[in-house]
């Protein structure tokens, strides 16, 4: 292997993927190769620059020095690369080029389908990635070069980080459709096709006294996410504030299994506004608004600072924005 042959993006994931698992044989179950032919791999890299990349003498196996400088200067090589693709890609008026979008599962399904597919409807020679994760790694895809944008609620942000908010919406109570209490709180239900067809804001405008209070669902069983998830977080915020905690609750995951748990009768959950639009669902819970405060959510478009923004990018932000701009008015 020539010492040039060692400058090239496959060997650099072969490389991250020892540091990251520490191991040679872990490395290549995970790369799907055998570990004679990583370890032969390994060795003809560091023939050909001369240096060992790992000390195999002390375990759990380690990077050298020179590894990490290995590292550091394949990483930056990379991304001149990939920026000078992204220019020509401007260049050529967006004939031709990737674009690669990361955020939570749930984020991507709510907020991506239709500006994608308008996006692509526009640009049709642009690649799209869209990859699902919690918000810690898809951040540190980000800064990795690994992803051009990311969607992000409004805390946690990252100050490496720029953020273009995209979207307010309100969070919504959803409540299992058959419960008694929804005839007890009928005055503050919030018909379902007011949401479907954009017109809450003017709901709330005509309604002298829109929202339920919070403490009406004390007694009912709760579908909880964890508080570190966005609207999991949210949840927790309201039990403190309204002084109780349900006796009756079940954890879950992800938001649409607890969205489904509702709808199936176990207990009540929050959703956001965009989802149940734009979400094609075919059932719907009894919907309930409270501390508007608390239940409103900004989303935001993001991207490193210190790394180039393609046309491709900005368009994209651009799309992202107007389709979703009927939740502002």
């Amino acid at each position: 292997m020539e010492r040039g042959d060692v400058m090239q993006g496959q060997h650099l994931n072969y490389i991250l993927e020892v540091h990251k698992m520490r191991s040679i044989s872990k490395a290549a179950e995970k790369l799907k190769i055998s570990q004679p032919a990583l370890s032969a791999h390994i060795k003809k890299i560091e023939e050909a620059l001369g240096v060992p990349i790992f000390d195999r003498a002390v375990k759990p196996i380690q990077l050298t020095e020179a590894g990490q400088i290995y590292i550091d200067y394949m990483k930056r090589q990379m991304d001149l690369d990939k920026e000078l693709r992204e220019q020509i890609s401007d260049l050529e008026c967006l004939r031709r080029g990737a674009l690669t979008i990361g955020g939570a599962s749930f984020f991507n399904v709510s907020y991506l389908p239709g500006a994608v597919a308008e996006y692509m409807e526009r640009y049709p020679g642009i690649r799209i990635s869209v990859i699902d994760g919690n918000l810690p790694e898809i951040i540190e895809k980000a800064l990795n070069n690994e992803l051009d944008l990311f969607l992000s609620p409004s805390w946690n942000m990252d100050e490496r980080c720029c953020y273009e908010k995209f979207l307010s919406e309100k969070i919504l109570i959803c409540v299992p459709p058959a419960w008694p209490i929804n005839d007890r709180l009928k005055d503050w239900r919030i018909p379902e096709e007011i949401i479907l067809e954009g017109k809450l804001s003017a709901w709330l405008e005509n309604k002298e006294n829109p929202y339920v209070d919070f403490k009406e669902f004390r007694e009912e069983p709760f579908i909880l996410l964890r508080k570190e998830q966005h609207i999991g977080n949210m949840m927790n915020r309201l039990f403190e504030r309204h002084g109780f905690s349900p006796e009756h609750r079940i954890a879950a995951e992800q938001t649409m299994t607890s969205y489904a748990l509702t709808l199936a009768g176990a207990g009540i959950s929050l959703m956001s506004e965009s989802t149940v639009v734009k979400g094609h669902l075919r059932d719907y819970p009894a919907f309930y608004l409270t501390d508007l405060d608390l239940c409103t959510r900004d989303m935001y478009i993001a991207y490193p600072k210190q790394k180039y923004l393609s046309r491709a990018g900005k368009e994209f932000i651009s799309i992202l924005k107007n389709s979703l701009s009927a939740f502002e008015e």
